[in-house]
């Protein structure tokens, strides 16, 4: 992340001309932004997508942090080691040594 002070904010004199062009103008920023109504029904629809949302972020995050944490190799290094046990198992039980 970017400290504060690499961070770059907005030149003042910039923003205030932009903001007295938009009081001049004498648009209302409110009629801009498109007005509809949602109901009960869609509103419970996009919570549930939320709620989706949410879950799949957390498991992305925890797999990451398995991930980097190295206990994926690890336990594919044990898993590999029983595998190869087994199998040498097997192959004793098929001579007819074990």
């Amino acid at each position: 992340m970017t400290s504060k002070k690499e961070s770059k904010s907005f030149a003042l004199p910039d923003v205030l001309r932009d903001l007295a062009l938009l009081r001049v103008s004498q648009v209302r920023l409110d009629s801009l932004v498109p007005t509809f109504p949602i109901s009960p029904s869609r509103n419970a629809e996009f919570d549930s997508d939320l709620e989706k949302s949410y879950q799949f972020t957390k498991e992305a995050r925890a797999a990451i942090r398995l991930r980097n944490a190295g206990k994926v190799e690890d336990e594919a290094g044990r898993l590999e080691a029983v595998r190869s046990g087994l199998e040498e198992f097997v192959k004793g039980l098929e001579d007819g040594r074990v």
